[in-house]
C-alpha cells in the first residue's frame, strides 16, 4: 500500500485535532498494521524496541536508554 500524501496549512491540520476522538482513531505503522489495542502495541514494541534501543545506545552522549 502506497501512502498518499496529502499537502496542508498547519492551521488545516490543527483543524483535524477539534472533537473528541472517533473509534477509528488509532496509529496506523508505515506498513499498514493498526495499533488498535494494548496487544497489538506490545507485539510491534517486541519487534522495533531492540533496534530502537540499540541505535539510541549509539548515539553519541546519550547514554542508552529512556529519557525522562
Amino acid at each position: 500500500m502506497a501512502a498518499k500524501v496529502i499537502h496542508m496549512s498547519l492551521a488545516e491540520f490543527e483543524e483535524g485535532f477539534d472533537g473528541p476522538p472517533t473509534p477509528d482513531d488509532v496509529t496506523v505503522t508505515t506498513d499498514g498494521r493498526r495499533l488498535d489495542s494494548k496487544e497489538a502495541v506490545l507485539a510491534w514494541w517486541a519487534e522495533v524496541g531492540p533496534e530502537v534501543e540499540a541505535e539510541e545506545a549509539a548515539e553519541p552522549g546519550c547514554g542508552g536508554g529512556h529519557q525522562s
